[in-house]
């Protein structure tokens, strides 16, 4: 059990930029309501954003910002990078939460995303090389699930996903397999929460991937 004295002389794991908020609605190039809960990535040497913004209805999209520090002189795109497609259903009401991974045997980057509608929350994908141009691959699991993020590297031949299904009330970690990114399988409770505790379950689980 660490003690007081330990934590006193521990070193911060993380530390908050001093030039705190980088990117504000302010700053934007249309107009935003919120900008917020961005996933990130190194590309040509420079910080890659891709920002949750919200609009003034209230609906969500994502736009790129980049940076050559990844704190300050971002250069945000003019226009969104990519907005829900009003001709699927599952985002009739924006998409949110990206996270981005660079899958190592594809070289491709994937983002998986929240599709938000009235059926609620649910983790969907899409595919670039380049931010410029992407392939979506649509929903890859029924909701309510957000918080999605796809490992970088296949185990055993398949693709490995960890996400945050809503079930019962209760919001564990878990984790899927997919041998091809479209059919999902061997669901597994990874990290369980700890009830009326913020944090997960002391007992964390550790799977042997490889």
């Amino acid at each position: 059990m660490g003690t007081l004295a330990n934590y006193k002389r521990s070193k911060y794991l993380f530390r908050r930029y001093e030039g705190n908020p980088i990117l504000t609605p302010a700053e934007w190039p249309y107009p935003a309501n919120a900008v917020f809960n961005p996933a990130a990535t190194e590309i040509a040497g420079e910080t890659l954003l891709l920002v949750r913004v919200e609009d003034m209805r209230g609906f969500s999209h994502l736009t790129v910002a980049r940076s050559k520090d990844g704190k300050t002189n971002w250069r945000i795109d003019p226009t969104p990078m990519v907005g829900p497609n009003s001709h699927v259903q599952e985002e009739r009401w924006g998409i949110e939460d990206p996270r981005i991974v660079l899958l190592e045997e594809e070289q491709e980057y994937a983002i998986t995303y929240v599709s938000f509608s009235k059926g609620g929350p649910l983790v969907s994908l899409m595919m670039t090389k380049d931010f410029h141009t992407f392939a979506r691959l649509g929903p890859l699991l029924p909701p309510e699930d957000k918080d999605a993020s796809l490992f970088p590297r296949r185990f055993k031949g398949r693709f490995a996903l960890i996400h945050r299904p809503i079930i019962r009330g209760e919001a564990h970690i878990w984790i899927s397999f997919s041998p091809d990114l479209k059919h999902w399988g061997d669901h597994q409770v990874l990290i369980p929460v700890r009830r009326g505790w913020w944090d997960c379950h002391p007992d964390f689980r550790t799977f042997n991937l490889n």
